[in-house]
C-alpha cells in the first residue's frame, strides 16, 4: 500500500513521527513523505531523522516554498504554489491514502488535489477546539474531506459526528504525539547543563507563547512579553522557545532574541528543543503559555501549566492545568499557584484525556483498512443531546 503524508511545521511533524515509523516498518507499506513551508532550506531531512524515521524506509518529497515572513499575502501566494505542487506530486505518486494531522492553514491548499482525484484522506486530531486560533476553522473544515477520523477524545468523537460522520469512520485512538513519552526520563542536572550551558535551578518552567489568531490582534509582542517576564520572575531556570508558523511570529521572535543578547542568569533561548523535548518535559515544574503541548501532553508527565489568553480556550484538558487571561497580574498568580506543594502533588497524579501512549498501531491499522470504505458518505443527522452510536 502506498501511503503519503504531508508536514507542513515541526509542530505537525513531532506529533506524527510515531506514526509515520510504524509505517516506515510495515513491509505492506511504501510510504512517502513530503514536507513544506516550515522547514528552511535543506532542513527537512534531519528534522524527519530527529522525528524518528530511518534512512531507506521513506521516500522523502521537499516541496520547499518555505515561508520566512507570514501575512495574508504571502500565505495565500506560497500557498496556490503549494497547491500546484501538491498536484503533480498526487498525478505521479497517486497514494492509496494520504495521512494529515491537524489543523494548520496550509492544508486549506494542500488536501484538493487528492480530494479532485478521489484519493483517501485519513484526518488525525479532528473533533478538537481551540477557539482562539484560526486552526479551529481549518480543523473542522479537513474534518468534513476526510474519509476516515482518527481522534483523541472522546469529546472530539462526539464532535466529529455532530459534523455529520459516520460512526464506523471515527475510530478514538489517542493522540499519536503521546507515543513518545512512554517512558520518559527527565535530565540529571549535569547533562542539563551540559546541553543547556547553564546550572539547573528549580523551578525550571519551559514558556511559549504563539500568535492568538482568530482575532488577529496587534500588539502580539506586548502580549508574548509579559508572559516570558512573569516566567523569568517566577523561575530559578526557564526556557524560552520560539512560536510556530503564525502570522505574527516575527515580534514573538525578535522579543526573544532581544532577550537571549542580555545574556540573563536562568534564561535559556531555543528556537525548538527537538528530540529532546520528552526528557526536558520530564523534568521542567511547570509549563507557561498558549501551546497545545500544555493542553495535550503536559499531563502524561504531571507537570501543572499555566495556559495563557484564548488560543487553547474550548480544549479539553486534565486537573493540571490553569487558565489565565492575557493580564500580568492574571498570569503571576497562575504561575505563583501551580508551583505551590499541594498543586504540584495534585498533578502528578491527572489522567491525560488524550490517551495512554498506544496510538501509532491503531492509527496504522485504520490506515491499512481505509481502502475497505467507499468514498461516498453519507451525512448523519444527530438531533441534540445525540450521542455517537
Amino acid at each position: 500500500m502506498r501511503v503519503l503524508a504531508f508536514v507542513g511545521t515541526r509542530a505537525d511533524l513531532f506529533p506524527l513521527g510515531p506514526v509515520l515509523v510504524a509505517l516506515s516498518r510495515d513491509p505492506a507499506v511504501e510510504l512517502h513523505v513530503a514536507t513544506a513551508i516550515g522547514f528552511a532550506p535543506g532542513s527537512a531531512p534531519l528534522r524527519l531523522l530527529e522525528a524518528g524515521l530511518e534512512d531507506g524506509g521513506f521516500v522523502h518529497h521537499d516541496l520547499g516554498l518555505h515561508l520566512e515572513e507570514l501575512n495574508p499575502g504571502t500565505q495565500t501566494c506560497a500557498g496556490a504554489e503549494l497547491s500546484a505542487a501538491v498536484a503533480g506530486l498526487a498525478g505521479s505518486l497517486l497514494p492509496d491514502a494520504v495521512v494529515v494531522l491537524g489543523d494548520r492553514w496550509e492544508l486549506l491548499y494542500v488536501l484538493p488535489p487528492f480530494i479532485l482525484r478521489g484519493i483517501r484522506l485519513i484526518h488525525l486530531h479532528g473533533g478538537e477546539v481551540t477557539e482562539g486560533a484560526l486552526d479551529e476553522r481549518v480543523r473542522h473544515a479537513v474534518t468534513k474531506l476526510a474519509d476516515q477520523h482518527c481522534v483523541s477524545t472522546v469529546q472530539a468523537a462526539r464532535r466529529v459526528a455532530q459534523l455529520g460522520e459516520s460512526a464506523d469512520r471515527i475510530h478514538r485512538t489517542g493522540a499519536p504525539g503521546l507515543d513518545r513519552f512512554a517512558d520518559p526520563v527527565p535530565l540529571s542536572p549535569e547533562e542539563f547543563e551540559g546541553e543547556f550551558g547553564a546550572p539547573l535551578t528549580r523551578p525550571l518552567i519551559l514558556a511559549t507563547y504563539h500568535p492568538p489568531t482568530a482575532e488577529m490582534p496587534t500588539g502580539v509582542g506586548a502580549l508574548a512579553a509579559q508572559v516570558f517576564e512573569e516566567s523569568v520572575r517566577a523561575a530559578g531556570t526557564v526556557i524560552l522557545t520560539y512560536p510556530g508558523f503564525d502570522a505574527g511570529r516575527e515580534e514573538i521572535i525578535a522579543l526573544l532574541r532581544e532577550l537571549d543578547a542580555r545574556e540573563l542568569r536562568g534564561v535559556i533561548v531555543r528556537e525548538s528543543l527537538g528530540p529532546l523535548y520528552p526528557r526536558v518535559m520530564a523534568t521542567v515544574d511547570a509549563v507557561v503559555g498558549n501551546s497545545s503541548s500544555g493542553i495535550l501532553e503536559a499531563a502524561s508527565f504531571g507537570v501543572p501549566v499555566v495556559d495563557v489568553g484564548d488560543r487553547q480556550r474550548g480544549r479539553e484538558h486534565g486537573a493540571n492545568v490553569v487558565h489565565a487571561p492575557d493580564e500580568r497580574t492574571d498570569i503571576r498568580a497562575s504561575i505563583e499557584k501551580v508551583l505551590t506543594p499541594e498543586f504540584r502533588e495534585m498533578s502528578r497524579g491527572v489522567t491525560n484525556p488524550y490517551g495512554n501512549s498506544h496510538a501509532a498501531g491503531l492509527i496504522e491499522k485504520v490506515i491499512l483498512e481505509s481502502p475497505a470504505t467507499g468514498l461516498s458518505k453519507a451525512f448523519v443527522d444527530r438531533s441534540i443531546g445525540d450521542s455517537q452510536a
